[in-house]
């Protein structure tokens, strides 16, 4: 099971396989992923893709089998999460709680799934700027960046 950010997702969409490109069976492809594997878009994440006007979050309503999960169901693990970004001011974790990171890290987590992310490890980053590969290497959370993912699938899942 994958558990997708919202940067993997702007990717692919934006730059990779935009939906009236060439390429733009790659999101059939996804959604037969999702139905063999299991993809998850936490709903934190729809929430940040709402905040953007190119209609991604629209776009992936098509696909039935990239599934959203609620984030009340995560709510109970997001502490634990939460507190491996290091000491936190309010203002801190108010602005990280508007973010979908430490959501997608604890779906991941109460799921025993993977964090499909663009994002990098920069172990040296601090507080609410550590990365999501970082937060789950301290977690013991499987990790895969988007390449990587599509790289796998491609051999597991071809078209």
């Amino acid at each position: 099971m994958y558990i997708f950010d919202s940067d993997s997702l702007i990717h692919a969409y934006r730059d990779d396989f935009p939906p009236e490109g060439e390429h733009s069976d790659f999101w059939k492809w996804l959604d037969n992923i999702g139905n063999h594997d299991g993809i998850i878009i936490p709903e934190k994440v729809f929430e940040e893709l709402n905040k953007k006007t190119d209609g991604l979050s629209k776009f992936l309503t098509k696909y039935p089998n990239l599934k959203t999960e609620p984030t009340v169901n995560c709510l109970p693990i997001l502490p634990t999460v939460l507190s491996t970004y290091g000491e936190l001011s309010d203002v801190d974790l108010e602005r990280l709680e508007r973010k979908a990171d430490p959501y997608v890290i604890s779906h991941a987590m109460m799921l025993n799934a993977t964090v499909v992310s663009c994002e990098v490890s920069e172990p040296y980053k601090i507080g609410i700027n550590k990365k999501i590969p970082d937060i789950c290497d301290v977690l013991d959370i499987s990790f895969e960046s988007y390449p990587h993912f599509l790289w796998r699938m491609r051999g597991v899942y071809p078209e």
